[in-house]
């Protein structure tokens, strides 16, 4: 047998489950091992807690009954196994039953951890479902492993679920704050005291983000983390994995995309600059770029809400940051600006709610009715022109410009897409507003991000 191989397993076999932070994912009902059991894909981006998730699940199947010796778990992340060749998953599972031979017998929780990283690995798992009496839980770090993008020989078999980054639920109860009681509406009674908390607790959310790995760390050993996950991750899912031609480029366009989070990225202009300074790169090249980062769950693009879902040359559209820490982790200290990482925080919160099987389910809306109108936000169908929210976020309303900014903009929109309701998401501010075409609530980030 392959001395690596056994080495890993008998590791966890001696070390046992770690104790974890549970997760608000859910990656449903535990199903006894039998042949034919869909698969769990658990996707995000590297450093998120996937494999503490899977950790969350061995848990929960232990307290269910089942002997904690029919788990497999493997992570395929280990340089000693490389090159990875298709052999590498047979050799893990055989050693597995050498190790357990009950566990062959009685049925297997198979967890197979980034096995993205092994050529094959969509047959092996088809065959796996297929032949094996197990239930099988896998992580990957691209959102090529998403249900509709799974490669076609183990589509049908799995369902896939996306973690991301701590949201600020999370955050808040990873740091024990108070976040209220859940009202049988789903809305929450939040107490004086625990206002204040949840303030400062978004204030320490917008800085140094969801990745928990960087709770406990000062604010710049945070920031040289995060960088260097950022950088591991465009060095691993981008440029070895797409074998990109110009690496530094590819670890200079990432910088300042991650520090433009919540601002528009204009792809000719950003080329434009890049040869001004002596590297060459063509707006091709720079979109190929995003949308490798897209795949490896470092940003995402927001384009306009239209029925043209086609790439345009000539739109502009925002990046977001998987997380605002890693805005604050790239951005310059004279530019880490409050209103972008609340804006990347309110983005990520819509994200997690509406999946990403679909494309333009989050999107940006620009209107013209004399005046330039701009909804930061429509979550619906682009494809259809249906809405069903529309979302502002701003750190307040106070001046009398920025509010009537915000109102109209949400006006205009809730007239242009049938919607009756509106949002604004602020810092502190509280309150409704009466519009003709409906109401505009006015709701404190902390609040939001919550519910």
């Amino acid at each position: 047998m392959n001395a690596i191989v056994v080495e890993k397993l008998q590791d966890f076999f001696e070390q046992g489950i770690p104790p974890v932070f549970e997760r608000d994912l859910s990656l449903g009902d535990i199903l006894e091992p039998a042949r034919g059991n869909l698969a769990t894909v658990v996707t995000g981006v590297r450093r998120c807690g996937k494999t503490y998730r899977l950790y969350q699940e061995m848990h929960r199947i232990v307290e269910a009954g089942y002997p904690q010796e029919s788990i497999l778990y493997f992570n395929f992340e280990d340089e000693r196994l490389k090159p990875y060749t298709p052999q590498l998953l047979s050799d893990v599972v055989e050693a597995f039953f050498s190790l357990r031979p009950r566990a062959q017998r009685d049925g297997a929780f198979f967890f197979f951890d980034e096995i993205q990283e092994v050529p094959e690995w969509g047959t092996f798992l088809r065959r796996m479902v297929d032949t094996r009496k197990a239930t099988i839980y896998v992580t990957g770090s691209s959102s090529k492993m998403l249900s509709a993008n799974l490669a076609s020989e183990f589509r049908g078999r799995a369902l896939s679920r996306e973690l991301f980054p701590l949201s600020f639920s999370e955050f808040a109860r990873f740091h024990g704050v108070e976040t209220g009681s859940r009202l049988d509406d789903g809305s929450r009674a939040i107490g004086s005291m625990a206002r204040a908390s949840l303030r400062r607790a978004l204030s320490a959310y917008l800085e140094r983000g969801g990745f928990v790995p960087v709770q406990r760390l000062s604010s710049s050993d945070s920031v040289q983390l995060l960088q260097e996950y950022a950088y591991r991750t465009v060095n691993l899912d981008v440029i070895e994995r797409y074998n990109v031609r110009n690496p530094v480029l590819a670890s200079q366009f990432l910088s300042r995309c991650l520090a433009s989070s919540a601002c528009e990225l204009s792809l000719n202009k950003t080329a434009a600059a890049f040869k001004s300074a002596g590297v060459s790169t063509s707006r091709e090249t720079l979109s190929n770029l995003l949308g490798f980062y897209e795949e490896a769950y470092l940003l995402f693009k927001v384009d306009e809400f239209t029925r043209v879902l086609a790439d345009n040359p000539r739109s502009v559209s925002k990046v977001y940051a998987v997380d605002p820490g890693m805005l604050m982790a790239f951005s310059s200290a004279a530019a880490r600006d409050e209103a972008q990482r609340l804006e990347t925080a309110v983005f990520m919160k819509l994200r997690r709610d509406a999946g990403s099987l679909r494309k333009g389910a989050v999107s940006r809306l620009l209107l013209r009715d004399g005046a330039r109108h701009e909804v930061d936000f429509v979550v619906g169908d682009a494809l259809v022109r249906e809405a069903s929210e529309l979302v502002q976020v701003t750190c307040g309303m106070r001046e009398e410009k920025t509010r009537r900014r915000e109102v109209s903009a949400l006006r205009a929109g809730m007239a242009a897409l049938g919607v009756r309701e509106g949002w604004v998401v602020t810092l502190d501010e509280e309150g409704e507003i009466a519009v003709d075409e409906g109401v505009v609530h006015v709701v404190p980030a902390w609040r939001w991000l919550l519910d």
